[in-house]
């Protein structure tokens, strides 16, 4: 074992007493900041994994007629193949926003806010991530089952099997009246489900009087390891060699207010980003409040364990005389004291790493869905945090990086004190 190294690990057993105020500092500090990083990146990995549910995966291809209805839409899936990576899911969707549809059990009634009609053969695997109270989305593919949110279900008093009837209106305004049985009951029900419905897509068309042939968005949804965001102005280009496209837009609001000025029809590729606008200052609130919190316990870990380091060091100005009077190189004090710092900041960092993993598993058994609106940020009514070394080896980076600059000018200064000088101070 090297010299350096073997002095430094007696230092801090002979001196733990001095040296435990820097570990915890760097154990508290480090482990609440990894564990702020990922318990912000798991809410906004559930409220992305939601968002990708309701508007359909990736991205949407939509436009069209000025009703955005998309004749003939499997020459559109075919074309779209085309453009995007192999295993794709590109599948068909209908929206029902537009008029009145409602819910009825047993006399009891609730508006709803949206209609989704879907191709569960498809999109089997995007819906397999909803979380169920119960039922499943087994036998929803040309069925009339239909997925209702749990608040909803509440509401109605409804179970799993139980039959509710639907009253819309039609595209001919005109009224229809369904029968459809609970297929299954999901508890992600929030900014993306509260009063929103799933069913077969050719059910609710059927409901709606539409056309077998039309639908109004086109969902697609990347293989894993394509970045979604990065890729939207390539297939773009791309499908402008196709279509009559609109911009890409951060706010697909912008597409609905001004698609008319370029004539129908009209196309757009919207990014799962912009359909997440509305949302987006309360990301930007989330990621700016968990910056701050980790920049100010940042400053605390360095602030705190270099200005004690220096103390200590200061303190040792006669024990640094010492060995230089019997020869010791001014490059190896310099590599114990230095190594001191080193071994006390990982060995914090690496505490603190385990007591943010610790704080992650009990948050896993704690139940906020009785907060309002707080499902978008759960899965399953938890936190569950998204864990990832790579954000705990870049903050463990900086902060030993900057407390051994912020320390090696203070032991720089008393290494060079000459033995005679240092050994005469008293502490």
């Amino acid at each position: 074992m090297n010299d350096a190294l073997k002095m430094s690990l007696r230092s801090i057993v002979y001196r733990r007493k001095q040296y435990v105020s820097m570990f915890l500092v760097c154990l508290f500090g480090v482990g609440i900041s990894i564990f702020s990083i990922f318990l912000i990146n798991g809410m906004l990995s559930a409220l992305e994994n939601k968002a990708r549910i309701y508007y359909g995966g990736d991205y949407q291809f939509m436009g069209g007629t000025y009703d955005y209805e998309l004749f003939d839409y499997d020459n559109y899936i075919e074309d779209l193949k085309t453009v995007f990576p192999k295993n794709t899911i590109i599948a068909p969707r209908f929206d029902y926003t537009d008029g009145y549809a409602a819910l009825y059990f047993e006399g009891v009634g609730v508006r709803q806010r949206m209609m989704k009609g879907v191709d569960f053969t498809i999109e089997k695997e995007l819906f397999s991530t909803l979380n169920f109270r119960s039922g499943s989305i087994e036998g929803m593919a040309g069925s009339n089952g239909i997925l209702l949110s749990a608040a909803i279900a509440d509401i109605l008093e409804v179970n799993t099997g139980d039959s509710v009837t639907l009253m819309i209106h039609t595209k001919s305004q005109g009224i229809n009246t369904m029968e459809l049985v609970v297929n299954g009951i999901f508890t992600d029900s929030s900014l993306f489900g509260m009063y929103t419905s799933y069913m077969d897509i050719d059910c609710l068309r059927d409901a709606y009087r539409f056309p077998e042939n039309c639908i109004n968005r086109i969902c697609i949804t990347l293989p894993e390891g394509y970045d979604a965001e990065n890729l939207a102005a390539t297939y773009q280009t791309t499908l402008e060699a196709k279509y009559p496209m609109y911009e890409q837009v951060s706010n697909k609001q912008l597409f609905y207010d001004h698609r008319k000025d370029m004539g129908f029809p009209n196309y757009a590729l919207i990014k799962l980003s912009a359909n997440l606008n509305d949302v987006q200052i309360l990301i930007d609130a989330m990621k700016f409040i968990s910056s701050f919190i980790i920049i100010i316990l940042m400053l605390i870990i360095i602030i705190g364990v270099s200005s004690t380091f220096r103390v200590i060091v200061i303190k040792r100005i006669n024990e640094i005389g010492i060995y230089k009077a019997i020869g010791m190189r001014y490059g190896k004090i310099m590599g114990m004291l230095l190594t001191e710092t080193m071994l006390l900041v990982i060995s914090g960092c690496l505490s603190g790493l385990v007591f943010s993993l610790i704080l992650c598993l009990f948050a896993k058994f704690i139940n906020f869905s009785f907060i309002p609106a707080f499902d978008i940020f759960l899965k399953n009514g938890v936190l569950v945090p998204n864990i990832n070394i790579v954000y705990f080896i870049i903050l463990a980076a900086v902060i030993i990086v900057t407390t051994l600059c912020a320390v090696y000018l203070r032991i720089r200064k008393s290494v060079a004190v000459p033995p005679c000088e240092a050994l005469a101070v008293t502490e």
